[in-house]
């Protein structure tokens, strides 16, 4: 029988999937690399040949994310069907789907003798979203939904912001009953860093979400 070859992109793009695949199943520790080759059907060395390691093939995972987490941002900055608060509402609830099912990384990430890993994530997301998010705000103002001289400045105190919160999240034993309460928080620190009127983005979600449900 012919032995099947592939695109090199294609193939790398195989291993990739197939490497997430049981990341998100077994847990990044629990899967070896003769796990993912096998999975592939190809041979050891043609996981070396494009990956020098494990770690190698989480790290090109963690770029795949912040590209598609960038394309997907952008993607809602461009909708023109949609004021700023509801694009800003729009890329919260994007960020959240994303993490959807990711759990075991998450946990990985999250391990102390990973701290690399998660400061490569910190480092390079705000990079990514950052100017999209941007974006967002100008409109807000020119929209007259929000009142700051400082809009990047603005996106980097909300973004950052975020971050911790989540971690704190993280950190929380009951998760799911502190949501609404951190969201809430969120809401009313994001109305104070852009000069939006009291309990706006409060108003928005439940008209978004109300919308939704019909």
């Amino acid at each position: 029988m012919a032995r099947i070859v592939k695109d090199p992109e294609t193939r790398r793009t195989e291993i990739i999937d197939i490497a997430e695949e049981l990341f998100l199943k077994n847990g990044y520790n629990e899967t070896a690399v003769s796990d993912i080759v096998k999975k592939v059907c190809v041979a050891q060395g043609t996981f070396y040949y494009y990956f020098k390691s494990k770690e190698d093939i989480l790290n090109a995972i963690i770029d795949r994310y912040i590209d598609d987490m960038k394309v997907g941002v952008e993607a809602i900055a461009a909708k023109d069907n949609l004021n700023a608060i509801e694009k800003i509402l729009a890329f919260f609830s994007f960020l959240n789907n994303m993490d959807q099912g990711k759990e075991k990384l998450i946990d990985y990430f999250h391990e102390d003798q990973n701290v690399h890993l998660h400061a490569k994530f910190e480092k390079n997301v705000p990079s990514n979203i950052i100017p999209p998010f941007r974006q967002m705000i100008e409109e807000g103002v020119q929209e007259d939904l929000f009142d700051t001289k400082y809009p990047e400045m603005a996106a980097l105190s909300i973004i950052g912001t975020t971050f911790a919160i989540s971690h704190w999240m993280y950190d929380t034993e009951d998760r799911v009953g502190s949501t609404k309460k951190i969201m809430t928080a969120v809401f009313d620190l994001i109305e104070r860093i852009l000069g939006a009127d009291s309990g706006t983005f409060t108003k928005f979600a439940l008209k978004m979400d109300n919308s939704g449900n019909n």
